[in-house]
C-alpha cells in the first residue's frame, strides 16, 4: 500500500446511473488501469449485502486498492452513517488513498450524497473532481422522458457519458450529443464510453474554474460580436457574466459561488408580475435555496417552471431576450440581490 507523505485532498469521483448502465464495469476498468504504486479506494453502495460488485472489481484490480461495501438503497439515507465512518477512516493518515471512486446505488439520489461529501471537502481532506452520470446507449428514445431518478442523476453531474457506446449507431451518437450539450446547466463534459473504458478528461479537474458562456460554440456557428465581459454584484458576492448580442438578440449569464443561498419564495413571488419578463424569450436559473436544497427556475413562452434539482455545484442563471427587445442588466443584477440572503454560508 503506498500512502502519501504530506496530507493533501484526495480526488473524488462519483459514477451513477441506471441499473444496468455499467457503473461497475467503467469502475473494473479504471481498477485494471490504474498506476500500480497507487493505492485506490472504491466505495459501493449495493440494494443488498451480497458483494456481487465487490467480487467483480476484486477479479479486475490491479495492485493496492480497497473496496468497501455499503449495502442499502441510498448512501445518504439507510447508509449514512457507515459512509461518513467509512469515509472518515479512509482520509486517516495510516490510509489516504490516491484516489476514491464513489458508486451510489441505482436507485440512490446523488444529490444528498453530493451534500455529504461537500462537508468533507469544505476541510479540504477531499476533492470533488467530478460527478458522471452515464446513459445507456438503449435508452436513447428515453433522454427527454427520463424517469425521476435518472433525471435528478443528470442534474447532479458535471460530466455525462454515454455508455456501451460500441453498440450505437452514427444517429444514436449525434442525438446524445444534442440532447446532452442542451442540458441546463451545462455539462463541463460530454463524451461515450465503449466496452466500459470512460475518457479520462471525465475523471480529470477541470482546466479552469466555471466561468459561464451563454453561447455553445459547437452549436452556433453564426460570428459572435460585441462580446462584454464584466462585474456583477449580487448581495456580498462579485460573479462574473458574459452578455452577447447576436441575430439582435441580447443575453447574459451569472455564475454565483454556491456560498449565497436565495429566498426561493421571493423569487416565485415575483415570477408572475415581475416587469423584467416582458421582452424575455427564454430564463433559466439554477439557484441554492436552502442548506441542502437547490431549485430550477424556467420561464418560456409566457409559462414558468420551478422544481427541486439535484445540482450541486454553484448557481447559475441565463437570460435572453426576444428579437430587438431592450435589456437591462443592471435590473436583473437588482432581481438577483433582493432574493438573495444577505448570510453567506461557509
Amino acid at each position: 500500500m503506498t500512502t502519501h507523505l504530506n496530507k493533501q485532498s484526495v480526488p473524488v469521483n462519483i459514477i451513477c446511473g441506471a441499473l444496468g448502465a455499467g457503473k461497475t464495469s467503467a469502475i473494473a476498468k479504471l481498477l485494471a488501469g490504474k498506476p500500480t504504486h497507487e493505492f485506490w479506494v472504491v466505495i459501493l453502495n449495493e440494494f443488498t449485502d451480497t458483494g456481487i460488485d465487490t467480487l467483480t472489481l476484486a477479479a479486475a484490480a490491479q495492485s493496492s486498492y480497497d473496496v468497501r461495501m455499503i449495502p442499502g438503497g441510498c448512501l445518504c439515507c439507510t447508509g449514512e452513517q457507515d459512509f461518513r465512518r467509512q469515509l472518515s477512516e479512509l482520509l486517516s493518515p495510516a490510509m489516504l488513498p490516491a484516489r476514491i471512486l464513489i458508486e451510489p446505488s441505482g436507485v440512490g439520489h446523488p444529490g444528498g450524497l453530493i451534500e455529504e461529501l461537500r462537508v468533507f471537502e469544505n476541510s479540504g481532506a477531499i476533492n470533488l473532481i467530478s460527478t458522471i452520470a452515464l446513459i445507456e446507449s438503449r435508452r436513447i428514445d428515453e433522454l427527454y422522458q427520463l424517469p425521476a431518478l435518472m433525471r435528478d442523476q443528470v442534474d447532479a453531474a458535471d460530466v455525462v457519458i454515454l455508455s456501451k457506446a460500441e453498440l450505437a449507431d452514427a444517429d444514436t451518437r449525434n442525438r446524445f450529443g444534442l440532447w446532452a450539450s442542451a442540458l441546463f446547466p451545462s455539462k463541463r463534459f460530454i463524451g461515450f464510453s465503449e466496452s466500459g473504458a470512460l475518457p479520462p478528461a471525465a475523471l480529470a479537474p477541470p482546466e479552469s474554474a466555471p466561468v459561464f458562456s451563454f453561447l455553445r460554440q459547437h452549436r452556433h456557428q453564426h460570428e459572435h460580436i460585441d462580446v462584454e465581459v464584466r462585474e456583477v454584484v449580487v448581495g456580498s458576492v462579485i460573479t462574473q457574466a458574459r452578455a452577447h448580442f447576436y441575430l439582435q438578440r441580447h443575453a447574459c449569464g451569472w455564475v454565483i459561488p454556491p456560498t449565497l443561498m436565495f429566498d426561493l419564495d421571493t423569487l416565485v413571488m415575483t415570477l408572475n408580475q415581475h416587469a423584467l419578463f416582458i421582452h424575455v424569450e427564454r430564463m433559466k436559473a439554477v439557484l441554492r435555496t436552502g442548506l441542502d436544497r437547490w431549485h430550477l427556475l424556467q420561464y418560456w413562452d409566457s409559462q414558468f417552471e420551478v422544481r427541486e434539482i439535484s445540482w450541486r455545484q454553484d448557481s447559475r442563471a441565463e437570460v435572453q431576450m426576444r428579437a430587438n427587445a431592450p435589456a437591462n442588466w443592471q435590473a436583473w443584477d437588482d432581481w438577483l440581490r433582493e432574493a438573495a440572503d444577505s448570510t453567506r454560508l461557509g
